[in-house]
């Protein structure tokens, strides 16, 4: 197409919305940008402007765009809802919350407007404010994949679980006509449900605040209190266990522990003082890499070139290495390793323990280990990789399961 001066502006945005329709975006760009320059009032090429930029993934120019369409027409969803998207892949999360708040104010019925708005108050870190958005989501489409882990891993940010409980009773029980908290008050069932699908996603402080908000209604509802007594028990035991983890490394900074092995698979022999076996648990990255490899393939994996083991190794973010050190020369039995951007995501790789000293207790430690540290060190979003064989034993540490059948797990506990 060929554009002059002596162009009509419909015209040309003719030609534009049909490059759109095309997908021919370059085209459509200098289209839409000359039919502002002869019509700069006129709303839709502003805001088509801003859909073609966002495919090119040109954030910051979409945004100018939506902008202006907003200026023109503040009364238009979708402008509000696609610059909320454009200024989260831009990390500008107030800005985002408002646009999807407007968004909502104009449309409370479409989904991905709640369910964004929760994910950028969770980048924000209020945390009510997410739970708030992501129960809206839920009341729109429950069958959703990921809002329910989502939702979860809001209460768990929240943290302080008595006080949550306390809290969302409060808000429950005085819930205003027509808020959040009404709708879910007056739909029992869904509550019930979300209940459910949180304490099945191993979410389980989230699962205990939405079981005590459902007793808050109906409180005689008796069938939820044995599945409600479990999930505090094993909170509880997962509070402990960081504790004592973070008591044994104030008292041994650098290692985690020696440990006597007295622990078997069989429960009665815990006391068995027979057993003189020693491990070394130590977060020292200096490990022959032929001790590594012979590791490696005592647990069925392929062998890998020396020089990259010693690699990943220099490179790690953390280490954990367990000795057998009953005997000499002592034995490289247990190893995990951390890679990290040191501030908000880290993945464990290479978990492995000898197939000799399996069930003893070594990979539950060392796996309690690295979470440690790496909470210690503010870092929240720990993933692993793990076969449906072994997803039991991470959940029981306070992983979840990635909800499309994948082998991701996140650590939420």
């Amino acid at each position: 197409m060929l554009m002059n001066n002596n162009c009509d502006w419909s015209e040309v945005n003719d030609f534009a919305n049909l490059y759109l329709q095309q997908e021919k975006w370059l085209e459509a760009i200098t289209a839409y940008y000359r039919v502002i320059e002869l019509n700069p009032s006129f709303f839709w090429s502003h805001h088509n402007l801003g859909d073609v930029l966002m495919k090119l993934e040109r954030w910051d120019e979409a945004a100018v765009r939506y902008s202006s369409a907003i200026e023109l027409d503040p009364k238009f969803f979708w402008s509000h809802h696609n610059l909320g998207d454009v200024l989260m892949k831009l990390e500008r999360w107030d800005e985002a919350a408002v646009r999807y708040s407007s968004a909502i104010e104009l449309d409370p019925n479409f989904f991905w407007s709640h369910h964004n708005l929760g994910d950028v108050l969770m980048k924000l870190a209020r945390w009510d404010e997410a739970i708030a958005a992501y129960f809206n989501a839920i009341q729109l489409d429950a069958n959703a994949a990921l809002i329910n882990q989502k939702l979860g891993m809001a209460f768990f940010k929240r943290g302080n679980l008595t006080e949550s409980i306390q809290y969302y009773r409060q808000v429950i029980r005085h819930s205003e006509p027509d808020s959040t908290y009404n709708r879910l008050k007056e739909c029992s069932a869904l509550l019930r449900r979300i209940g459910n699908n949180l304490a099945q996603e191993h979410q389980i402080l989230g699962a205990i605040v939405v079981y005590y908000m459902l007793l808050e209604i109906e409180p005689d509802h008796l069938a939820i209190l044995p599945s409600l007594e479990k999930l505090l028990q094993k909170h509880n035991q997962l509070e402990q266990n960081i504790v004592a983890f973070q008591q044994q490394m104030q008292n041994n900074p650098g290692r985690l522990s020696y440990y006597q092995s007295n622990i078997h698979t069989d429960e009665t022999n815990i006391n068995d003082k027979s057993n003189k076996e020693k491990f070394l648990f130590t977060s020292d990255r200096q490990i022959d890499p032929y001790e590594l490899q012979s590791l490696f393939e005592a647990v069925g994996w392929h062998r890998r070139p020396l020089d990259k083991v010693q690699k990943a190794l220099t490179r790690s973010f953390l280490v954990v290495a367990i000795w057998e050190i009953s005997n000499s020369p002592h034995q490289l039995i247990g190893f995990a390793r951390v890679v990290s951007d040191s501030v908000f995501d880290a993945i464990i790789w290479d978990m492995m323990i000898h197939p000799d000293f399996q069930g003893r207790g070594l990979g539950k430690k060392s796996i309690e280990y690295l979470v440690t540290k790496l909470r210690a060190e503010g870092i929240q979003n720990i993933i692993l990789f793990a076969s449906p064989s072994v997803a039991d034993f991470y959940h029981s540490l306070g992983f979840i399961s990635e909800p499309n059948n994948l082998k991701l797990m996140l650590w939420s506990a």
